[in-house]
């Protein structure tokens, strides 16, 4: 040992096992230097910290290992209606009010005793309908909490799943098929179910337009129906090229709407009629 503490006088010692260099040992003087963060500009380090915890749309809670926060986000404070005041230096579980937050709690010491970052993903118990991610991760001298409001996410999800097997369910059904239109009859969007009526690959459809397989009589009336702005659902007999082959009858149920970049588009349906037990469209559907 004397004769390493001598080399340490000349700087770090690496330590090589194996033709690798995987251990650096330092004079105790130069661990204390380096612990410490002396000749650090602290204050400035943690300016910029705050800037971006103030910046972040996820609310951050900081602790130390008794579980006293220690720094906290605007976004935390607005949540929960919180002045900084309220919560800087208090015990986390004091601010504790459900059977949620006494879980998180749990979570935050599993994470302080492993050592290991802890997800997962609840129903918010402080604002009814609203869903949040939750990352716990040890942090310096304590543990860091991260949680997200994914209900827009978790919502779109939804949707797209919604959509997905009504889309699947409707391919079964036979003689129906369902899309959106915009007001220049491009299809913006189509089903499973069309691209079987039609006998096209759903993706051929998109950008396609509508008129390429309506009959030319009733093209006219379809036109109207979209140009027309209004915002009452319309049923329109037509005939359309079934199976990419042949016309055939089929009732149109046109239902308009407006929201976002597809402004002025339609939903619509198309039910072949002789598919669905009509020899002839019957009457219009209001």
């Amino acid at each position: 040992m004397p004769r390493v503490r001598a080399l340490l006088d000349h700087g770090p010692v690496q330590i090589t096992s194996h033709k690798r260099n995987e251990f650096v040992m330092v004079p105790q003087a130069e661990f204390e230097r380096m612990s410490s963060l002396s000749g650090v500009d602290k204050k400035n380090i943690d300016e910029k910290l705050r800037l971006v915890m103030e910046a972040v749309s996820s609310c951050i809670i900081i602790m130390d290992n008794t579980q006293r926060v220690r720094r906290t986000n605007k976004a935390f404070l607005d949540y929960f209606g919180y002045r900084e005041s309220d919560v800087i230096g208090r015990q986390l579980g004091s601010l504790a009010k459900t059977a949620t937050d006494n879980y998180i709690l749990t979570c935050i010491k599993q994470v302080q005793e492993s050592g290991q970052e802890k997800r997962f993903e609840m129903a918010s118990s402080h604002r009814e309908g609203r869903f949040i991610r939750f990352t716990i991760r040890p942090w310096p001298g304590g543990v860091a909490v991260f949680a997200d409001d994914i209900t827009e996410q978790t919502r779109a999800t939804e949707h797209v799943m919604q959509e997905l097997a009504r889309d699947q369910a409707s391919k079964h059904v036979g003689g129906v098929g369902s899309g959106v239109i915009d007001a220049n009859g491009v299809i913006r969007n189509a089903s499973l179910g069309l691209g079987v009526l039609l006998g096209v690959r759903r993706r051929l459809l998109i950008g396609a337009s509508i008129y390429r397989v309506l009959s030319p009589d009733c093209r006219n009336q379809v036109e109207r129906c979209l140009q027309s702005r209004g915002l009452e659902t319309e049923t329109i007999d037509i005939e359309y090229l079934a199976s990419g082959s042949e016309f055939s009858a089929a009732r149109m149920v046109c239902s308009p709407f407006a929201i976002g970049q597809l402004q002025d588009c339609v939903a619509f349906i198309i039910q072949d009629c002789a598919r669905c037990g009509e020899t002839t469209p019957g009457p219009e559907i209001g």
